[in-house]
């Protein structure tokens, strides 16, 4: 499923306890502080949900995602990746350090090469690739 930036919007929506100069601030998405960054971030999903900037993929089950958690199995899937994902960098000019494809990026690195968890036991391969 590829999430669109309404759905981003209304996953802040969740009375999470955040303080600003000893104010809670009771809607991150209207608060003045982060309004600006939330319509970003969700343009961001909005872009990526649209077919026409080929930013998704089609996942062993069949289902559409965002192509920042394709596992990348060969130079091509990089390269898919890479373009998609720097049109989200380029769409912010480079200034949404962590923008939503930050930590996809180490979970689908990390899930092309679970060996590496088994070192520490199955349980951590599982947990990667679950």
């Amino acid at each position: 499923m590829v999430r669109t930036g309404a759905e981003y919007i209304a996953s802040l929506k969740d009375n999470r306890c955040i303080y600003i100069n000893g104010e809670r601030v009771s809607d991150i998405t209207t608060h003045p502080a982060f309004s600006g960054i939330v319509k970003t971030f969700a343009s961001l999903y909005d872009m990526a949900a649209d077919e026409a900037n080929g930013m998704t993929y089609l996942t062993e089950d069949g289902t559409k995602a965002n192509i920042a958690y394709k596992i990348p199995r060969s130079r091509e899937d990089l390269a898919e990746r890479r373009i998609a994902l720097t049109k989200w960098a380029e769409a912010t000019n480079g200034f949404a350090g962590r923008s939503p494809d930050h930590v996809a990026s180490f979970l689908a690195s990390f899930a092309g090469h679970p060996e590496v968890f088994e070192r520490g036991g199955e349980q951590f391969k599982q947990n990667v690739l679950n």
